[in-house]
């Protein structure tokens, strides 16, 4: 089995990224802008920067100057607090800001949360940019599937024709659950199948997955499909009728934030490579969901 991405091709395609680019512009007298933080991203992404889609400005402009840039896989309230004390104001997230993927303001306006969200960003003149569409184009593999199988130690197990799908060293389902528990701290992940079905052969899906392809990718060659989440009554009932028919297939749900957040761990490293004038830092995401085993409050509810 070939393996076709390494740490140091990723970097050297960082690099290469700038080919096509003439010279990264240098920042202003008043100090690096925004704009220039994205304009020196669109020449690293290792293709074309596209028009439409989610990505952009959700709160802020391109001239606001730039203290530090913070990397996040939400823009969550606690997600704001924590790059404003870390001295960042500007937060690149993977996901929205306003709770919609395309982050959707028409039916928002009046909304109370959405005000004082609003002023907060407003008061401490940070800009949130939505990075999600070519964050997952970034050649030469996907941005966040690559720092989550950092993490998980996987990049040896990739399969060269498909960066989805790994052979692992012989496991069983319920060891393979334990290894995610633990090196992503996740108190709330689920599984689908025998604890002890052996395992080789594992399909991802980070973020979400509906039944289609979810489907497709249980029925492959795959013992087990890992995902972030999906809807109790399309995918999970679908694996859960796949094993009672008697296939030998598992399911682990490991929540959509704990599933790709990992790759915005990269992006703070990538962005370090041509972004120098301000720090640049990853902010975890507080996982809202405890359990009955193990209940904590991490929310921050100081504005």
């Amino acid at each position: 089995m070939d393996t076709i991405v390494t740490r140091r091709t990723m970097l050297a395609a960082g690099a290469a990224g700038a080919a096509f680019a003439s010279t990264v512009r240098p920042s202003s007298a008043a100090g690096l802008t925004a704009g220039e933080v994205i304009d020196r991203m669109k020449q690293h992404v290792g293709g074309p920067w596209r028009e439409g889609g989610v990505d952009g400005y959700k709160a802020g402009t391109p001239e606001t100057v730039v203290t530090g840039v913070a990397t996040t896989m939400m823009a969550t309230f606690d997600a704001l607090k924590a790059a404003l004390a870390q001295g960042c104001n500007m937060v690149i997230t993977h996901e929205p800001t306003y709770w919609s993927h395309p982050d959707t303001l028409t039916y928002i306006q009046d909304d109370p949360l959405y005000r004082v969200k609003r002023a907060f960003l407003e008061k401490h003149n940070m800009v949130s940019y939505h990075l999600h569409d070519h964050w997952h184009a970034l050649k030469p593999i996907d941005g966040i599937n690559y720092g989550t199988m950092q993490l998980m130690g996987w990049i040896k197990y990739m399969h060269a024709e498909n960066p989805r799908l790994f052979t692992l060293p012989p496991t069983t389902l319920l060891a393979l659950a334990r290894d995610f528990q633990k090196k992503m701290n996740d108190r709330t992940l689920r599984v689908v199948g025998d604890p002890q079905m052996p395992v080789r052969i594992v399909y991802e899906s980070w973020g979400n997955c509906s039944q289609f392809p979810g489907a497709q990718f249980m029925n492959s060659d795959a013992d087990v499909l890992v995902i972030g989440e999906a809807q109790d009554w399309d995918l999970v009932e679908y694996a859960q009728d796949l094993v009672s028919s008697g296939k030998k297939k598992g399911l682990i749900l490991l929540g959509h934030v704990l599933s790709e957040q990992w790759g915005m761990t990269y992006c703070a490293e990538w962005l370090k490579g041509f972004v120098t004038e301000v720090p640049v830092k990853f902010v975890r995401i507080v996982e809202p969901y405890w359990n009955l085993h193990h209940p904590v409050f991490e929310i921050n509810t100081k504005i």
